[in-house]
């Protein structure tokens, strides 16, 4: 269900944060072309990671340009975790705000799936199934609370550990733990119960 994720190599992915780090400062000098690359390097997982929490795409493409201005308004970027891990954390606490804010959603902590293989790698036939089974898991995925959406975004899709995890949402990393754990075991039953293998 949650298997098929894969990452960069760690070599790839450490070339991909200075490259966007040094876009991002080379932005807030006033390079509006690093500018430009920054958000075309950062903007589609941001706006599928704000999908998955809030489950509408342009609600998902309103946060994330409000992270983005939050980004470069506030110019906290520290360096020392990936800035695509920074803009994360912004973008969900910002789906955590619009939901607080909207009441249509419960932001509880529910104590009671980018790097997927593209459709080039696969035959015709596997590409339907991986884009069916992605879908269940976004469909099954939305009758869990915006936390635990948040924490098996973050981790099945863009590679945050559990303390990542627990900075983009704002909680202690023993909670972030507990919190992914019930997020699994949440969707997973969830699965079973929609008929979805």
């Amino acid at each position: 269900m949650l298997q098929g994720f894969k990452s960069l190599p760690l070599w790839a992915s450490m070339m991909a944060h200075q490259s966007d780090a040094t876009c991002f400062s080379k932005a807030l000098e006033g390079d509006s072309k690093a500018a430009r690359q920054l958000i075309a390097n950062l903007s589609p997982k941001a706006h599928a990671l704000a999908w998955r929490i809030l489950g509408e795409s342009t609600e998902a493409e309103d946060i994330v340009q409000a992270a983005f201005i939050k980004l470069f308004e506030t110019k906290q970027y520290d360096g020392k975790s990936a800035l695509s891990t920074y803009l994360h954390t912004i973008v969900t606490r910002l789906c955590f705000d619009k939901l607080r804010s909207s009441g249509s959603h419960k932001l509880d902590y529910g104590f009671e799936s980018d790097e997927l293989l593209t459709d080039d790698e696969l035959n015709p036939i596997e590409s339907l199934e991986k884009k069916q089974s992605d879908s269940n898991v976004q469909h099954a995925m939305l009758f869990l609370n915006a936390r635990q959406r948040a924490a098996l975004a973050l981790w099945a899709y863009h590679d945050a550990s559990i303390p990542e995890i627990a900075k983009a949402t704002g909680i202690e990393v023993n909670a972030a733990h507990q919190l992914l754990h019930r997020a699994k075991i949440n969707l997973r039953k969830k699965m079973e119960e929609l008929g979805y293998d």
